[in-house]
């Protein structure tokens, strides 16, 4: 008695242990269909009305996900766009940036800020960190540097000044 018993458990015991058999996609080859399972197969099965393009009843499972890979997410979409605040800007020149730079020229030439006159302010991409002005004995990163070339004119002298979009500017002599 105590030996049916365990084998009945045992038996309950490893049936709970095994694994599912998991579905396979069934392939075209006719090697590959007379060698599957038939109970992994979808198989058409033609009724007595049916035509000769009867599709499958039992559609295949997609493969099991890689569990050496980490699941994908998607990105959020609902997230609010944060768009900085642009600084005032008189024609192309930030305000803040061409009154540092008139300035500097005022205190140059010696007259007041009053008496200096733009004569041309643009948004430039400057070839190197040099901003166009590159100094002896100097090395400048080889890259791309959008800036501002301001021309001003004060007591009979013309200044022109380059600047890069932080805020950094010099008065070009060459």
């Amino acid at each position: 008695m105590h030996r049916i018993l365990f084998l009945i458990l045992l038996a309950l015991a490893l049936t709970a242990c095994g694994s599912r058999p998991q579905a396979r996609i069934p392939t075209t080859t006719p090697s590959s269909i007379a060698t599957a399972t038939p109970s992994l197969i979808a198989t058409a099965t033609p009724s007595p009305t049916a035509t000769a393009t009867s599709s499958p009843t039992e559609t295949p499972m997609p493969p099991p996900p890689d569990p050496t890979k980490p699941p994908v997410r998607p990105l959020p979409t609902d997230l609010p766009r944060i768009t900085p605040a642009a600084p005032p800007i008189v024609g192309e020149v930030p305000a803040d940036l061409l009154k540092r730079i008139i300035a500097d020229a005022a205190q140059r030439s010696g007259v007041d800020a009053s008496a200096v006159t733009v004569l041309r302010g643009a948004a430039v991409e400057w070839g190197d960190s040099s901003l166009g002005c590159p100094q002896p004995g100097m090395g400048y990163l080889q890259v791309i540097t959008p800036g501002y070339q301001v021309i001003l004119q004060a007591a009979q002298q013309t200044y022109d000044y380059h600047a890069d979009t932080r805020g950094y500017f010099v008065l070009c002599t060459r």
